[in-house]
């Protein structure tokens, strides 16, 4: 996968269909989103078990994200909607009460949240349908909120209401969303996102919960309340991975506020190798149009260089016209922003106390140092490929485990390409010869190719071969008949009596002829790619003991002595 960044997509009736499905996933699709505010449990099953056909179909799993409603406050059902004007005078109370007060039957907003009249104050700020209509309270009447209209607008059923500078008393984690995560969970969902964090300990709830189900569902916090911005370290530090979810942060606290919050929260997140999920609007325009804007593919892009793990799609993939292209123009947004990477995180701002963790960081950087062409994340957790995606490894990572619900977990994780290994824990011992025989299978590798292999956690693993590392070189792939000697392939130099060649495409560029060479024929290449090449000069002190040829591992070095 050369795409690093991952694309979460949300699913609905544009994209829940087995064939846009398998679509969206040959596109680059990573994560599919199941939005719980909206349908039916016996719906989402459906949608949940179509994905799972897709990915069966296509050959390419993706990870399932259940995201609970929370605490939504809604306008109630309407008979009409309602022409809200400026100045204008309204009461907004529960729908449980409203036939009490006859009195306001023109000018009633109902609303499904009972404690919202409770919780409000004088003078408190209220948004309607994502801000576009703004009220302020001037009072209270027994059960309801007196309140005076600032911004009109149509208000219609169902539309969503805001309360920026009101303590919420309503518990981040619903009876319907826990309703909806059992549901969740019996269908063996991936992760689990909570909708309106406000601090830790609502995080916590949801955790001890999982813990008394023997579930170990990852929980994605989603930062949307200004609570949640005011308690961020906190959150990051109980948290599985985070959503910056700028919709309903963007009502509560100020759009012009949110790309200052977004880059902060990435940045903590990186430092503490929690995974963030930019949020919301990203291609807002695609819902109706084949093109994005100009802005929002800066969006996007900037994301990307700000550090993001994953950008998601919402309307754009769920109910808009055009699915497939948002997907892709995502894909290709993103794929371009790379090519211009954020500076990986400094080493001294990392906790490195995990031996895993330095495990991986080392692996990577042994990787880089020595331009290997793969590196293997043998894994049966995942925690050790998270550790690795932390670091930013500019090497493909391949993340290798025998559980499928890993496999799909990793789906997430910045950089990895998750890969399922099917087999037991006798067939885990020889794990890395197989892995290295899938990519000479698959054409991943070549002669002179390095390849880093690390394992960093699972119980099934011997003793001492858990948190270990080594690098092997491919040498051993039959190669094409050359009948050339000048192709490009090869360094040839004429000695005294012979000639030394040089198989460049198989050359590993370990430098093993350079350390045992006295006569410094062998030298690295001035370049980035450090390859090994002759020094035509001297050359011509060869001494033909050929210890140079017995120490190259794939045969890439051959002298030809015309004395014998």
């Amino acid at each position: 996968m050369s795409r690093r960044a991952k694309i979460v997509a949300t699913i609905g009736p544009s994209s829940n269909s087995i064939e846009m499905l398998e679509k969206l996933i040959n596109a680059g699709l990573n994560v599919a989103r199941i939005n719980m505010s909206h349908g039916t449990h016996e719906s989402h099953a459906e949608v949940i078990k179509k994905i799972r056909q897709a990915s069966k179909n296509t050959g390419y799993e993706v990870a399932i994200l259940c995201d609970l409603q929370g605490p939504k406050i809604r306008v109630d059902k309407l008979e009409k909607p309602l022409e809200l004007k400026a100045g204008d005078k309204w009461v907004i109370g529960p729908s449980s009460v409203q036939e009490q007060y006859p009195e306001y039957k023109d000018c009633f907003i109902p609303t499904v949240y009972e404690n919202l009249v409770k919780d409000s104050h004088d003078s408190a700020l209220i948004l309607f349908d994502d801000g576009l209509i703004e009220a302020r309270a001037y009072g209270k009447d027994r059960d309801v909120l007196q309140i005076e209209i600032t911004i009109g607008g149509t208000l219609k059923s169902n539309k969503g209401i805001n309360l920026p500078d009101v303590n919420i008393s309503a518990p981040s984690f619903t009876k319907k969303d826990r309703e909806d995560l059992l549901f969740g969970l019996k269908n063996n969902v991936d992760y689990i996102a909570l909708s309106f964090v406000r601090r830790a300990e609502d995080i916590l709830a949801v955790k001890y919960l999982l813990h008394k189900l023997k579930k170990n569902t990852p929980i994605i916090s989603k930062i949307e309340k200004p609570e949640a911005v005011t308690n961020i370290n906190e959150i990051v530090e109980v948290t599985d991975c985070i959503m910056i979810a700028r919709g309903d942060m963007g009502v509560e606290v100020g759009n012009h506020l949110v790309p200052g919050i977004q880059k902060e929260i990435i940045t903590l997140c990186n430092e503490r190798g929690v995974p963030v999920i930019t949020a919301t609007q990203m291609l807002e325009s695609m819902t109706n149009n084949s093109r994005p804007t100009r802005a929002e593919a800066n969006d996007v892009a900037n994301a990307i260089w700000d550090g993001t793990d994953a950008v998601m799609l919402s309307g754009e993939t769920a109910s808009g016209d055009y699915p497939l292209a948002a997907l892709q123009t995502m894909h290709n947004i993103v794929l371009e922003a790379e090519k211009k990477p954020k500076e990986r995180p400094l080493l001294r701002h990392m906790d490195l106390k995990s031996i895993s963790a330095s495990l991986q960081i080392a692996a990577s950087l042994i990787a880089e140092k020595t331009n290997a062409r793969w590196v293997l994340s043998i894994t049966q957790s995942g925690n050790s490929c998270l550790k690795m995606s932390r670091f930013r490894s500019q090497k493909r990572i391949l993340g290798v485990t025998n559980s499928i619900e890993v496999m799909r977990k990793m789906c997430l994780y910045w950089g990895i390409s998750p890969f399922y290994f099917e087999g037991d824990e006798g067939q885990l011992t020889n794990i890395e010869t197989q892995m290295i025989d899938v990519l000479k299978e698959k054409k991943l590798v070549a002669n002179g190719d390095k390849i880093v292999i690390t394992r960093g956690d699972g119980k099934f693993f011997k003793q001492g071969t858990s948190n270990s590392l080594k690098v092997e070189i491919i040498k051993d792939i039959p190669r094409e008949d050359v009948s050339a000697k000048g192709s490009d392939k090869f360094q040839e130099v004429k000695i005294n009596n012979g000639r030394i060649i040089l198989d460049t495409s198989i050359c590993a560029s370990c430098q093993n002829c350079v350390s045992v060479c006295p006569h410094n024929i062998w030298e690295v290449s001035k370049d980035d790619n450090n390859n090994t090449m002759i020094n035509v000069t001297n050359a011509q002190n060869c001494s033909k003991d050929f210890e140079c040829v017995d120490k190259c591992p794939t045969g890439a070095i051959e002298i030809i002595d015309t004395d014998l």
